[in-house]
Protein backbone atom coordinates (compact mmCIF):
# COMPACT_ATOMS: atom_id res chain seq x y z
CA UNK A 1 0.00 0.00 0.00
CA UNK A 2 1.32 3.31 -0.91
CA UNK A 3 0.40 6.01 1.46
CA UNK A 4 1.00 9.82 -0.14
CA UNK A 5 1.55 12.71 1.51
CA UNK A 6 -0.52 15.74 1.28
CA UNK A 7 2.25 18.17 0.47
CA UNK A 8 3.58 15.03 -2.20
CA UNK A 9 -0.01 15.66 -4.08
CA UNK A 10 -1.33 19.16 -5.37
CA UNK A 11 -4.37 18.64 -3.10
CA UNK A 12 -3.33 22.88 -1.78
CA UNK A 13 -2.83 24.05 -5.13
CA UNK A 14 -6.28 24.82 -6.21
CA UNK A 15 -5.12 27.37 -9.09
CA UNK A 16 -3.25 29.59 -6.68
CA UNK A 17 -6.66 30.03 -4.58
CA UNK A 18 -6.52 30.08 -0.90
CA UNK A 19 -8.02 26.42 -0.27
CA UNK A 20 -9.66 28.00 3.06
CA UNK A 21 -11.43 31.06 1.39
CA UNK A 22 -15.37 30.92 0.90
CA UNK A 23 -15.86 29.93 -2.96
CA UNK A 24 -16.44 33.11 -5.07
CA UNK A 25 -19.69 31.92 -6.22
CA UNK A 26 -21.61 31.04 -3.10
CA UNK A 27 -25.09 30.46 -3.04
CA UNK A 28 -26.83 32.51 -0.19
CA UNK A 29 -30.46 32.15 -1.29
CA UNK A 30 -30.63 29.32 0.44
CA UNK A 31 -30.20 31.15 3.85
CA UNK A 32 -32.80 33.93 3.61
CA UNK A 33 -36.26 33.69 4.13
CA UNK A 34 -38.97 35.21 1.90
CA UNK A 35 -40.43 37.09 4.01
CA UNK A 36 -43.52 38.00 1.65
CA UNK A 37 -44.24 34.36 0.70
CA UNK A 38 -43.85 33.27 4.69
CA UNK A 39 -46.41 36.07 5.81
CA UNK A 40 -48.48 34.91 2.63
CA UNK A 41 -49.22 31.00 3.59
CA UNK A 42 -48.74 31.36 7.46
CA UNK A 43 -50.70 34.98 8.46
CA UNK A 44 -54.99 34.15 8.22
CA UNK A 45 -56.61 36.33 5.36
CA UNK A 46 -58.55 37.98 8.73
CA UNK A 47 -55.23 39.41 10.09
CA UNK A 48 -53.79 40.58 6.82
CA UNK A 49 -56.75 42.53 5.92
CA UNK A 50 -56.51 44.15 8.89
CA UNK A 51 -53.06 45.20 8.42
CA UNK A 52 -53.55 47.31 5.57
CA UNK A 53 -55.07 50.74 6.39
CA UNK A 54 -56.85 52.98 3.26
CA UNK A 55 -56.83 55.91 3.50
CA UNK A 56 -58.16 58.65 0.48
CA UNK A 57 -57.91 62.53 0.25
CA UNK A 58 -57.85 65.36 -1.42
CA UNK A 59 -56.57 68.95 -1.59
CA UNK A 60 -59.79 70.78 -0.10
CA UNK A 61 -63.64 69.60 0.49
CA UNK A 62 -64.89 72.13 -2.02
CA UNK A 63 -63.90 72.76 -5.07
CA UNK A 64 -65.38 75.78 -8.19
CA UNK A 65 -66.51 74.03 -11.07
CA UNK A 66 -63.72 72.73 -13.46
CA UNK A 67 -60.87 73.30 -10.94
CA UNK A 68 -59.08 69.96 -10.35
CA UNK A 69 -59.54 67.68 -7.83
CA UNK A 70 -56.14 66.32 -6.91
CA UNK A 71 -56.69 62.84 -5.21
CA UNK A 72 -53.97 61.52 -2.74
CA UNK A 73 -54.50 57.53 -1.81
CA UNK A 74 -52.44 55.34 0.96
CA UNK A 75 -51.87 51.95 1.62
CA UNK A 76 -50.54 51.24 4.67
CA UNK A 77 -49.34 47.75 6.31
CA UNK A 78 -49.17 48.40 10.27
CA UNK A 79 -47.34 45.35 11.09
CA UNK A 80 -43.63 44.57 11.37
CA UNK A 81 -43.29 42.08 9.13
CA UNK A 82 -44.25 41.42 5.07
CA UNK A 83 -47.94 41.16 4.19
CA UNK A 84 -49.28 40.12 0.49
CA UNK A 85 -52.76 40.60 -0.16
CA UNK A 86 -54.68 38.67 -3.01
CA UNK A 87 -56.30 41.05 -5.76
CA UNK A 88 -59.10 40.16 -8.46
CA UNK A 89 -56.61 41.33 -10.92
CA UNK A 90 -52.92 42.88 -11.95
CA UNK A 91 -54.80 46.16 -11.32
CA UNK A 92 -54.10 46.39 -7.58
CA UNK A 93 -56.10 48.51 -6.54
CA UNK A 94 -58.79 51.25 -8.06
CA UNK A 95 -60.46 54.57 -7.36
CA UNK A 96 -63.77 55.54 -8.15
CA UNK A 97 -65.99 59.06 -8.18
CA UNK A 98 -69.71 57.64 -7.36
CA UNK A 99 -69.02 54.20 -8.23
CA UNK A 100 -67.62 55.14 -11.81
CA UNK A 101 -64.24 53.19 -11.34
CA UNK A 102 -61.50 55.86 -12.40
CA UNK A 103 -64.26 58.35 -13.36
CA UNK A 104 -65.46 56.53 -16.34
CA UNK A 105 -68.75 54.69 -16.99
CA UNK A 106 -67.14 52.21 -19.59
CA UNK A 107 -65.72 48.67 -18.98
CA UNK A 108 -61.90 48.66 -18.31
CA UNK A 109 -59.69 46.23 -20.18
CA UNK A 110 -58.27 44.74 -17.26
CA UNK A 111 -56.65 40.89 -17.39
CA UNK A 112 -59.05 38.78 -15.26
CA UNK A 113 -56.52 37.15 -13.86
CA UNK A 114 -55.77 37.27 -9.91
CA UNK A 115 -52.25 38.90 -8.66
CA UNK A 116 -51.54 39.99 -5.20
CA UNK A 117 -50.36 43.46 -3.56
CA UNK A 118 -47.47 42.94 -1.59
CA UNK A 119 -46.04 45.37 1.66
CA UNK A 120 -42.64 45.31 3.33
CA UNK A 121 -42.68 45.47 7.19
CA UNK A 122 -44.63 49.01 7.64
CA UNK A 123 -44.66 50.32 4.04
CA UNK A 124 -46.46 52.80 2.99
CA UNK A 125 -47.55 53.04 -0.87
CA UNK A 126 -48.88 56.39 -1.53
CA UNK A 127 -50.57 57.45 -5.16
CA UNK A 128 -51.56 60.49 -6.74
CA UNK A 129 -54.86 61.14 -9.53
CA UNK A 130 -56.25 64.47 -10.65
CA UNK A 131 -59.88 64.05 -11.34
CA UNK A 132 -60.70 66.73 -14.15
CA UNK A 133 -64.44 66.84 -12.91
CA UNK A 134 -65.80 64.90 -15.81
CA UNK A 135 -67.01 61.82 -16.26
CA UNK A 136 -65.72 59.20 -19.24
CA UNK A 137 -68.90 58.16 -21.06
CA UNK A 138 -67.49 56.88 -24.41
CA UNK A 139 -64.21 56.01 -25.99
CA UNK A 140 -63.13 59.66 -26.65
CA UNK A 141 -65.55 61.57 -25.35
CA UNK A 142 -66.00 62.90 -21.30
CA UNK A 143 -69.23 64.52 -19.60
CA UNK A 144 -68.73 67.58 -17.27
CA UNK A 145 -70.30 66.91 -13.88
CA UNK A 146 -73.18 68.90 -12.44
CA UNK A 147 -72.27 70.39 -9.35
CA UNK A 148 -73.46 68.91 -6.27
CA UNK A 149 -71.62 66.36 -3.73
CA UNK A 150 -69.41 63.57 -5.36
CA UNK A 151 -68.02 60.20 -3.32
CA UNK A 152 -64.72 59.65 -4.03
CA UNK A 153 -63.34 56.08 -3.07
CA UNK A 154 -60.04 53.94 -3.01
CA UNK A 155 -59.91 50.24 -2.20
CA UNK A 156 -57.75 47.38 -2.55
CA UNK A 157 -58.83 45.62 -5.66
CA UNK A 158 -61.03 42.39 -4.66
CA UNK A 159 -64.58 42.01 -4.67
CA UNK A 160 -64.65 41.40 -0.31
CA UNK A 161 -62.58 44.60 -0.08
CA UNK A 162 -65.21 46.61 1.20
CA UNK A 163 -66.32 43.17 3.85
CA UNK A 164 -62.48 43.32 5.33
CA UNK A 165 -62.06 47.08 5.75
CA UNK A 166 -59.70 47.50 2.41
CA UNK A 167 -61.55 50.67 1.12
CA UNK A 168 -61.89 54.21 2.03
CA UNK A 169 -63.95 57.10 1.14
CA UNK A 170 -64.56 61.24 1.29
CA UNK A 171 -66.52 63.32 -0.09
CA UNK A 172 -66.26 66.45 -2.02
CA UNK A 173 -68.74 69.36 -3.16
CA UNK A 174 -68.65 70.63 -6.45
CA UNK A 175 -70.27 74.80 -6.95
CA UNK A 176 -71.34 76.56 -9.56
Amino acid sequence: MTRKRVDDSNALERDGEDPFAPAATADRTGRTINWDAFSHAFVPVALRTRAVEVSIATDRDVYERSDPVAVRVEFRNRLPFPIRLRTDSPERWVWAVDGATAASRLERPVPDRPDAFSFARGERKRFSREWSQRIRIAEDEWEPVDPGRYALTARVNRDDAADRGLVAATEIEIRE
